[in-house]
């Protein structure tokens, strides 16, 4: 098996390249539309996608966060407070919420939370592209902010607390809400095109990616939340966030552990994933095989197993929003080639 040779310092603009961001960090959404397709038009049962996606592409990215953090022995040292207290605390709230009686209200904890999750990464690639663009006037941050948030909340508020919240086994409809959310999201639309507007009067340059980053996640989300259930929207919006994951664990991995010392330093299933392509996707499969398959047959036989494997997706879900902190880790920015 080769190894790979370095990534360069990417192209202005892009965060990997334009091949990869086109391809997955933008491109991914097609995925997305993909599922969509097979579930709407051609009836492909939901368990079937169900599957595929939690056992090739959820469960893996998991393994992209444990890749840089429990298995690089060095992060396991500079930051074993918050890997190991972060892992015993999600491990554990999971079965004393079941115990507690509360098992619905811990299903709904990782559902908000995992949307959150998935709109808080493409956050995170919008920054990622403003920063790349120098695009960071005050007032188009706070709009682009507001703008994505808007258009990715919406969607499921309108479908789940408006119009089925049966759906989630709500016992009450905001459907008086609905005239001020249509007129909210009309505002924002209208205030953002009009900033696009004056920008490009003004002579400011288009910040590309961006923008196509925005085409392709916000109409993906309107689509599914107005055709189908949580069911099959988890693996259609989610499966974006996952090629999108990937392709930024793989940029960071082959930065971070292509050296010589890397084994020695951060251990081997670090070094071996940042080296080759084949082995990252190898052991990925491999980690998510071995939690996700015992994790869905145990948790239909047990709330307490149900309560422990939710601890895989919590546990993720906190360590992203503390482990991809640009601003404040110098070694993160030279992995992104931010630096």
């Amino acid at each position: 098996m080769t190894s790979a040779p370095p990534i360069p310092r990417t192209e202005s603009g892009w965060i990997v390249g334009r091949n990869v961001d086109l391809s997955l960090i933008i491109g991914g959404s097609l995925a997305g539309y993909l599922y969509l397709a097979l579930f709407t038009l051609l009836h492909v049962p939901a368990s079937f996608l169900w599957w595929f996606w939690s056992l090739g592409f959820d469960g893996t990215h998991i393994f992209g966060t444990a890749s840089r953090t429990y298995f690089d022995k060095e992060a396991r040292q500079r930051h074993a407070g918050l890997l190991f207290g972060s892992l015993a605390f999600f491990f554990l709230l999971g079965p004393a919420l079941v115990l507690a009686g509360w098992k619905d209200y811990l299903a709904l904890l990782v559902a908000v939370w995992a949307y959150y999750h998935v709109m808080r990464q493409h956050y995170g690639f919008m920054v990622l592209y403003k920063v790349k663009a120098r695009d960071l006037r005050p007032l188009d941050n706070a709009l682009d902010r507001m703008f994505l948030g808007g258009m990715l909340v919406f969607p499921p508020f309108h479908r789940f607390f408006i119009h089925h919240p049966e759906e989630l086994g709500l016992p009450f409809s905001l459907a008086r809400w609905e005239t001020p959310a249509w007129i909210a999201v009309a505002v924002a639309v209208t205030v953002y095109l009009a900033r696009q507007l004056v920008r490009w009067r003004n002579g400011e340059a288009c910040n590309v990616p961006k923008y196509l980053l925005l085409a392709a996640v916000i109409p993906l989300h309107w689509l599914t939340f107005a055709y189908v259930s949580w069911q099959a929207a988890t693996p259609t919006v989610t499966i974006v966030h996952n090629l999108q994951y990937h392709a930024i664990v793989w940029f960071h991995n082959r930065n971070r552990y292509r050296s010589a010392e890397a084994g020695a330093r951060h251990g081997r299933i670090p070094a071996a994933a940042g080296r080759s392509l084949l082995a990252y996707a190898g052991v990925a499969l491999v980690f998510s095989a071995l939690y996700r398959i015992p994790g869905f047959h145990l948790g239909n036989v047990s709330n307490l197993a149900f309560g422990f494997f939710c601890g895989f997706g919590l546990t993720h879900y906190y360590l992203d929003s503390r482990i991809w902190r640009v601003r404040h880790d110098p070694g993160l920015r030279q992995a992104l080639a931010l630096a």
